[in-house]
């Protein structure tokens, strides 16, 4: 339910740099202490450059709680390029720039729609940065799996994509984000586990199905897998108040304190291919 409380004015934090644990340090500054129903007016105004993974999860909060932002000038442009915060439900409204591809929209009752839409976004991946053999199971199997989760076990309706590329430093960063119940919840529903948010993650990347039937849970482990070993990128993981980060080889599974994401948020980052790339060691 959305709050009726008056906009307050929040800061939108300025990563240090662009590693991928900046962005998560940047996202959880940013979001700490709002509450996900919480109506915020987003100031961007110290912000010259967004990654996936910060400028995702707070779009899909001005959506769900009809909270207002204001760019800086720096981004302006390209926040509208990306349709930012709405994104777009049609193949159709999903253009690529020679860097970008526009916040792509999931939705769980357009099964045709949200397949061929997935089809068009990995399509646009491989457009940016070249199809090298593999590549294209390797970029797709995460993707494939990892919204899949969203309608298999968020219980939300509706999922979000984006994905940047950098030309410069040759790498490509994804995000994938709902707002459903989270891990810890599904855990608690669907199996009566009752787990803390750090446990329920390690639950998912141990490839424990939160199905009641015994079924193996393998999507998000196999994808951080191939993102990490096969593809030699970066990962983060998202729910409730704690968060899991591989990054150059170091993993991290930390709490977030005063900081709760209602969903699921994974973003991850791929240097880009330059030779055969082959997924099958890391699927189970």
């Amino acid at each position: 339910m959305m709050s009726n409380k008056t906009d307050t004015a929040h800061h939108v934090e300025r990563p240090k740099n662009d590693n991928l644990s900046s962005q998560l340090v940047a996202l959880y500054k940013t979001l700490r202490n709002i509450q996900p129903d919480q109506r915020v007016s987003f100031d961007f105004s110290i912000i010259t450059w967004v990654h996936p993974l910060l400028v995702l999860p707070i779009g899909t909060h001005i959506q769900a709680t009809g909270s207002q932002f204001t760019p800086s000038s720096a981004i302006s442009t390209y926040l509208s390029a990306v349709q930012f915060p709405r994104g777009v439900t049609t193949i159709d409204a999903l253009r690529q720039s020679k860097t970008y591809i526009p916040i792509g929209v999931l939705e769980r009752q357009a099964d045709v729609g949200r397949e061929r839409l997935e089809s068009a976004f990995l399509q646009l991946l491989m457009n940016v940065i070249g199809d090298v053999p593999g590549s294209r199971n390797a970029i797709y199997y995460p993707i494939s799996e990892l919204t899949t989760n969203i309608f298999d076990h968020s219980k939300s309706d509706t999922g979000w994509l984006l994905a940047q590329w950098y030309p410069n430093k040759k790498f490509l960063d994804l995000c994938i984000v709902d707002r459903g119940r989270g891990l810890a919840a599904t855990y608690q529903e669907e199996l009566g586990l009752t787990l803390t948010d750090e446990d329920a993650i390690r639950k998912s990347l141990q490839g424990v199905s939160t199905k009641k039937e015994k079924e193996r849970g393998y999507g998000v482990r196999t994808s951080k897998n191939v993102v990490c070993k096969a593809l030699g990128g970066s990962f983060t993981l998202i729910s409730g108040s704690a968060a899991y980060l591989v990054e150059q080889h170091d993993e991290k599974l930390v709490r977030l304190p005063q900081f709760n994401w209602p969903g699921v948020t994974i973003s991850y980052r791929i240097p880009q291919p330059s030779g055969p790339i082959d997924i099958t060691p890391y699927l189970e």
